[in-house]
């Protein structure tokens, strides 16, 4: 059984299967519980007969301190695990320059039963990509960063745009 919810402008993309958790994005819901509640329940379903080995990747870009406690509610859960034998590696990915964030990672690591590897990611160069769109209302075309986009998608706005290229 897996899980699988694609990010929004508010919540995380969620990737759960045996043997591997991914959690990646935004988590500023502000229904909190009604989105990481049935998370929660799978991960504890899940260590009741865990895979021997259980990779965790995080990589959030902002995250708010509700988020926050279920999070560490769900990474107590799993890696809890490894007390019985199961190997268990969590990697926290961090964005350059981003020290919230990796110091959330600390604090997170600090309550759980193993230790984390970082990753920093350097999304800067990512970001400054240049995309060409075109207004679907009135067919006019823009080049704009990667960022920009990212700012249209969080805004919802992006219904009103077609994306016609992206620099590679």
């Amino acid at each position: 059984m897996e899980i699988i919810l694609d990010k929004t402008t508010d919540t995380p993309l969620v990737h759960f299967a045996p043997g591997l958790l991914i959690i990646e994005g935004r988590s500023i819901t502000e229904d909190v519980f009604g989105f990481w509640t049935p998370l929660l329940n799978w991960v504890e379903s899940y260590a009741a007969n865990p895979e021997t080995t259980t990779r965790v990747e995080i990589g959030l870009e902002y995250t708010s301190s509700s988020s926050n406690k279920l999070i560490s509610q769900i990474l107590r859960k799993i890696t809890s695990i490894a007390a019985k034998g199961f190997d268990i590696e969590v990697i926290w990915k961090y964005e350059e320059d981003d020290e919230s964030i990796l110091q959330l990672g600390r604090d997170m690591e600090s309550i759980c039963e193993v230790p984390f590897q970082y990753l920093e990611t350097d999304t800067v160069k990512q970001r400054s990509q240049k995309i060409t769109i075109r207004r679907k209302k009135n067919g006019e075309q823009f080049s704009i960063t990667q960022r920009y986009w990212e700012a249209i998608v969080r805004n919802g706005h992006d219904q009103e745009y077609s994306i016609i290229s992206k620099e590679e």
